[in-house]
C-alpha cells in the first residue's frame, strides 16, 4: 500500500482476539501493533498516524492470516466520533484509544506540554506511544499529533520534559528554546525483540510540533532489566542535572550528568510502599525552607533535602492518596514559584472508542507540621476561570438537605469538630467520621491525616470522577462516577446536629 495520507483506520472489535500486526518497507519490518481486528461489524475504529511513511510503499499484514478492509485519510472523521455526550467536562482525554500515565509535562515557549502514554489501536493498555496535547492556560487543551512512536529500541514507556535553556546540546534555531524528553524504551514489540530496556532521549527545534529522536540513543543503558520512567531537572545548587530512575521492587536511582547525554548511578534508594513512576522536585515550605520532595506512582512521598544532587530524607514515607484512581503523577517543569502535578484517572468509559483520562492540573504546597512537614494538594488556582457562581445553602433547623446538581461543580464543606456526615451524590455515598478521623467510600474506610490542621473538603464532581480534597488538602480520595446529565446532592447529620456551611460552584465545561 502506498502511504498517501495521514491516518491509516483499521476496524476494531472489543472482544476479538489480539493479532499481530507488522508494517514492512522495502523488506523491512518497521512498525508493530497488537489489535483486535474487526472481521465484520466494527465497535470503534482506530486512527494510527503513518505520516512518516508519507510516500514509501508499506506492506501490512496480520500474524492470523485474516485481515479487514482498511482506508485512509488525512483527518478524523465520524469513523472516531467526539461524542461530547460521554466526555469528561473538566478532564482531558484523548480522542480516540487508551491513555495512562501522563509524560513530558513542560511549560515551554509559552505553551503548556502534556504528553501521555497512548494506546492508538484500543481502549486497553498496549502499543504505547507517547500522545500529545498542549494549551496557554492549563484549562482547555489541544490535542496534537503523536509525538513519540515506537521504535527498534522498544515501545515509549513514561518520562519526563524539560526545555534545554542553556542550549547545552546546541540544537536550538532561532529564539525558540529547546525541549528535551526523556522516556524509556520498553522492547516489548517485535521490532525491539530480544532488546533491553533503556533510556532514551528525543527533542524539538520547533515548540514541540515535530520531534526527533537522538541518534546516540539510549543515554542511559540497563541497569537492572525494566528499569524505567525518567524524572530529569536541573539542580542549581550542586550545578548538575539529576535524572530520578525506578529500578524495581520498592528500589530507585539518582543518576547525574553535566552534559544531559552521560549519566552516572550515583544512589539507590527504597521507597517503601512505592514504585514505578518516580518525581523528584524541590519546593520552598511555607516556613520558608527549601526542601525535596520524591515520591512513586501510589500517592506516597517523602521530604527531604538535596545535597550534593543525593536525596536525603528527613521523615518518614506519607500518603497524600488514599486509594489508586490517581496514579502515576508527574510534576510540570517550567513553571516557576510554584509546583503544578497532574495525574492519570483510572477511568473506564463503557462504549466509547477512548477510555481513561488525564486529571485537572492540581498545585502542591509544603507546609510545616511540628517536626514535620506535609503536602497539601489543590486545584491549580487556573480553576478559578471556570467558575460561574458560588452559591452559599443553609438551613440551621435542618440535619438533612437534598439540592440538584449541575455538571461540572465544586462543593465546599466545614466540617465541625464533632461531624458525623453522610453525603450521596451520583453513584457514590460517603460517609465522614470526624471524631474517629475517617471517610468510608464504596466499603472501604480510610483514615485521614491525624495532624491535619484543616477539616475542609473540596469536591469537584465530573462526568467520570469523584475528586475530594479533604483536610484543606492534606489528603486526596478520587472515585468513579458515572452520569450524563444533572444529578442530585443529600447532605445528612445526626438528628439534632447542625449541617455544616455548605457552598457549590457552577463551572463552565472546557467543552464550551
Amino acid at each position: 500500500m502506498l502511504i498517501e495520507k495521514r491516518f491509516l483506520v483499521f476496524p476494531i472489535c472489543r472482544t476479538g482476539e489480539e493479532t499481530l500486526v507488522t508494517f514492512m518497507v522495502g523488506g523491512k519490518l518497521v512498525y508493530d501493533l497488537n489489535m483486535r481486528l474487526a472481521t465484520k461489524e466494527a465497535d470503534f475504529y482506530a486512527f494510527v498516524d503513518m505520516s512518516r511513511f508519507h510516500g514509501q510503499e508499506v506492506t501490512i499484514s496480520a500474524a492470523d492470516g485474516i485481515f479487514p478492509a482498511i482506508r485512509q485519510t488525512d483527518d478524523w472523521d465520524d469513523r472516531a466520533p467526539l461524542c461530547p455526550e460521554t466526555r469528561p467536562l473538566l478532564h482531558f482525554a484523548p480522542r480516540n484509544g487508551w491513555n495512562n500515565d501522563p509524560n513530558g509535562l513542560v511549560y515551554a515557549n509559552g505553551t503548556y506540554h502534556m504528553f501521555f502514554q497512548h494506546n492508538p489501536c484500543d481502549v486497553m493498555w498496549g502499543n504505547m506511544h507517547w500522545g500529545h496535547a498542549t494549551s496557554t492556560d492549563l484549562v482547555h487543551w489541544q490535542e496534537q499529533e503523536t509525538a513519540l512512536f515506537p521504535d527498534e529500541l522498544g515501545v515509549m514507556f513514561s518520562g519526563s520534559a524539560m526545555v534545554d535553556e542553556r542550549n547545552l546540546l546546541g540544537l536550538k534555531q532561532g529564539d525558540t528554546d529547546v525541549i528535551l524528553l526523556f522516556y524509556t524504551a520498553e522492547p516489548i514489540s517485535q521490532l525491539a525483540k530480544g532488546r533491553e530496556t533503556t533510556q532514551c532521549l528525543a527533542y524539538s527545534t520547533d515548540n514541540g510540533k515535530t520531534f526527533v529522536k537522538y541518534p546516540g540513543n539510549p543515554i542511559v543503558p540497563t541497569i537492572v532489566n525494566g528499569n524505567r520512567d525518567p524524572k530529569v531537572f536541573w539542580d542549581d545548587a550542586s550545578q548538575r542535572y539529576v535524572m530520578a530512575l525506578y529500578l524495581d521492587t520498592d528500589r530507585y536511582a539518582i543518576l547525574h550528568s553535566i552534559d544531559l547525554l552521560h549519566w552516572d548511578m550515583v544512589q539507590e534508594l527504597h521507597l517503601d510502599g512505592d514504585n514505578e513512576c518516580p518525581d523528584l522536585w524541590l519546593t520552598t515550605a511555607d516556613d520558608g525552607q527549601k526542601k525535596a520532595v520524591i515520591g512513586g506512582a501510589h500517592g506516597l512521598y517523602q521530604v527531604g533535602d538535596l545535597v550534593n544532587g543525593r536525596f536525603v530524607p528527613t521523615q518518614p514515607m506519607r500518603h497524600l492518596y488514599l486509594n489508586e484512581y490517581c496514579y502515576a503523577h508527574q510534576t510540570y517543569s517550567g513553571i516557576p514559584a510554584r509546583t503544578v502535578q497532574v495525574t492519570w484517572h483510572r477511568a473506564n468509559v463503557e462504549g466509547a472508542a477512548y477510555s481513561q483520562e488525564l486529571s485537572f492540573p492540581c498545585e502542591l504546597s509544603l507546609h510545616r507540621q511540628g517536626d514535620a512537614y506535609q503536602l497539601r494538594i489543590l486545584p491549580a488556582r487556573e480553576l478559578d476561570s471556570l467558575i460561574e457562581r458560588w452559591s452559599s445553602v443553609e438551613d440551621p433547623q435542618a440535619d438533612a438537605i437534598s439540592l440538584p446538581v449541575s455538571l461540572p461543580c465544586l462543593i465546599r464543606l466545614q466540617p465541625r469538630e464533632d461531624a458525623r456526615l453522610t453525603l450521596n451524590l451520583g453513584n457514590q455515598s460517603l460517609l465522614y467520621d470526624a471524631k474517629t478521623q475517617t471517610i468510608t467510600a464504596q466499603e472501604v474506610c480510610y483514615a485521614l491525616p491525624a495532624d491535619a490542621s484543616s477539616s475542609d473538603m473540596l469536591l469537584m464532581v465530573d462526568r467520570n470522577t469523584l475528586k475530594l480534597h479533604l483536610c484543606g488538602g492534606a489528603a486526596l480520595l478520587a472515585l468513579p462516577m458515572r452520569w450524563t446529565g444533572d444529578a442530585e446532592l443529600t447532605l445528612s447529620t445526626e438528628a439534632g446536629k447542625m449541617l455544616p456551611a455548605l457552598e457549590i460552584a457552577r463551572l463552565k465545561s472546557v467543552q464550551e
